[in-house]
């Protein structure tokens, strides 16, 4: 594991990134598709101001701009209609795009697109793609999912992206991973795929692998850390039936059996465990899991990343173990750009804006590095509050800092953390 003497290394911009912005500004990059696939995982992405950024990610904001309204015109065509993507020239134009809801809102007097998209999935997938793609459903939990469509470039892309995560919580190449993700989701597959990518050993569960078979694993391959999820997801809850291996199932078959476990996810007698670090998926840490780790984990640093069936990664807390003083530990993530776009807006007149500090707002996002389904300003059904303006975070990573991420909806909280990849 990375040590707090070396999370320095980094908080910097690196050469490869201005490159990209010295290329993209002089119009040598016109087209998202120039960018490697590879350049996501510089943490330039998340050391410069978004002013900067916005500059550079203006041109291919255009480009899906205009692929959305061709290649997508069920979804897109009567929302773009009176837009021109080439007068999209600065924050305040970007504005003026209105929001894509996933489903009605009253409130907002905005039409969603699941109708749409559920009678006829393959609206989904734009007209111009040529080569294989492969879809993945999201949003289950009002009904029938949405397909996303993914490309072997944009799974690059994400899995580089989510990379990023995994330096904020010290994983090196000398480190082992295990994961009892659900292997048929979207981030299940990505994690296997960003951690081989990162250079770092990763052990998958099989479906047929309980909690004893998982302990025993962490023991053979000298596992260090765990990426797991959280279900039950209150005390005294019984599981449910599309649970996996979960913390509290670990963390009960280690109590079970203390001659054997001990000393592996919970601490021996001595204080001592194998397992320095753990990722809990779901878009929230629930408090049940942080009094698991508080009773029972003697402090084993825990943190997440938001992502989404629609789009890996949009924000991320780190290990807080790296450093203390960061207010980014837990439920406070910092906000990931590249390859998409991730904001958190009001409505302000007929315009959506970002919200100040402290202010609730719609998470939304624009997928402007990607080949498959097109997300312009998309709010799937998420609020988050901004907790930090860029810069003001003490750990040193200059993205804003958003907080308290959870469905505008609070009915689907829970249908969410059970059935969604955090299941298991």
């Amino acid at each position: 594991m990375r040590s707090a003497n070396q999370w320095h290394e980094l908080l910097r911009v690196e050469p490869e990134f201005l490159d990209i912005e010295k290329r993209v500004l002089s119009g040598n990059i016109s087209d998202y598709r120039q960018i490697s696939p590879e350049s996501f995982v510089l943490h330039g992405w998340d050391m410069t101001a978004e002013e900067r950024l916005f500059n550079m990610m203006i041109p291919f904001l255009r480009q899906q701009l205009t692929r959305a309204k061709t290649s997508m015109p069920e979804i897109y065509g009567e929302n773009f209609k009176n837009i021109n993507p080439d007068t999209i020239r600065t924050k305040e134009d970007w504005y003026s795009i209105p929001v894509l809801m996933k489903d009605d809102d009253a409130d907002l007097g905005a039409k969603g697109f699941r109708k749409i998209a559920n009678d006829k999935p393959i609206v989904m997938k734009p007209k111009d793609i040529n080569g294989a793609t492969v879809p993945f459903g999201s949003g289950g939990s009002m009904g029938k999912s949405t397909p996303t469509f993914i490309t072997l470039a944009d799974r690059s892309r994400e899995i580089h992206g989510a990379r990023r995560s995994w330096n904020y919580w010290g994983i090196t190449q000398n480190d082992t991973v295990l994961y009892t993700y659900n292997t048929t989701h979207k981030g299940g597959q990505w994690i296997q795929e960003s951690f081989l990518s990162h250079g770092s050993d990763i052990l998958l569960r099989r479906t047929e692998d309980g909690t004893e078979k998982v302990l025993q694993n962490i023991i053979d391959y000298n596992v260090n850390v765990l990426i797991t999820v959280q279900q039950p997801i209150e005390a005294m809850q019984n599981q449910a039936k599309a649970a996996g291996v979960n913390l509290h199932a670990l963390i009960e078959t280690s109590m079970e059996y203390p001659e054997k476990y001990k000393g592996i996810v919970i601490p021996d007698d001595r204080g001592r465990k194998q397992i320095e670090f753990i990722f809990l998926g779901g878009f929230e840490i629930v408090p049940y899991a942080i009094e698991l780790q508080e009773n029972y984990l003697n402090g084993t640093p825990i943190a997440t990343q938001l992502g989404s069936s629609e789009a890996i990664p949009q924000a991320a807390s780190i290990n807080p173990k790296l450093m203390p003083s960061g207010q980014c530990h837990l439920n406070n993530l910092h906000l990931l750009q590249g390859p998409h776009y991730v904001e958190v807006v009001k409505k302000s007149g007929d315009k959506w804006v970002p919200v100040d500090k402290g202010e609730e707002g719609l998470l939304i996002y624009t997928s402007w590095a990607r080949d498959g389904t097109i997300w312009v300003r998309y709010a799937p059904g998420d609020v988050a509050t901004k907790l930090l303006d860029e810069g003001e975070c003490p750990c040193g990573i200059y993205s804003p800092v958003i907080t308290n991420v959870h469905r505008k909806d609070s009915g689907e909280r829970n249908a969410l953390l059970v059935n969604g990849c955090a299941a298991g």
